[in-house]
């Protein structure tokens, strides 16, 4: 038997926080370790060749005047100012899906809606990046509270 069963706990409701921003009340469904861990190994795996080649293809049609002091041309890879274009994009793309993943544990108000299936896109649509920063890192702190807010509980 379950100890949640013998407990009469409903683990999904108990996993279950709240938290309010710009007078808006959110529902965080806070995941178990193993998701955690699942989620962060799709964050580190995510593909990243595509903001890559987005973010590359406007330099590489101006490499001829572009090559010098500030870009250097390599094989796989664009240096602009001593930063990798690569290392740039790889971030970027986990940036966005960190932040995908953030707000797929957010618990729909509708009854029947998914987020499993929510995209960068359609969050980018609808939230300005600082906005999906700060709702990504409410989000955080409340799946995840720091050592302080839980010595005060």
């Amino acid at each position: 038997m379950k100890l949640s069963e013998s407990l009469k706990i409903n683990t999904e409701n108990i996993r279950i926080r709240d938290f309010m921003m710009a007078g808006q009340k959110l529902r965080v469904r806070v995941p178990l370790a193993s998701e955690y861990e699942e989620m962060n190994t799709r964050i580190k795996n995510t593909e990243w060749q595509s903001h890559y080649d987005k973010l590359c293809a406007p330099l590489l049609e101006k490499k001829d005047t572009l090559e010098g002091e500030n870009f250097k041309f390599l094989d796989d890879d664009i240096i602009f100012n001593d930063k990798s274009m690569k290392e740039m994009a790889q971030i970027t793309a986990q940036t966005n899906a960190r932040i995908v993943e953030m707000f797929k544990l957010l618990v729909p108000v509708i009854d029947g809606a998914d987020l499993s299936q929510l995209t960068y896109e359609e969050i980018e649509t609808e939230f300005p990046f600082s906005v999906q920063l700060e709702i990504s890192k409410k989000i955080g702190e409340v799946i995840s509270p720091n050592y302080e807010e839980t010595r005060k509980n």
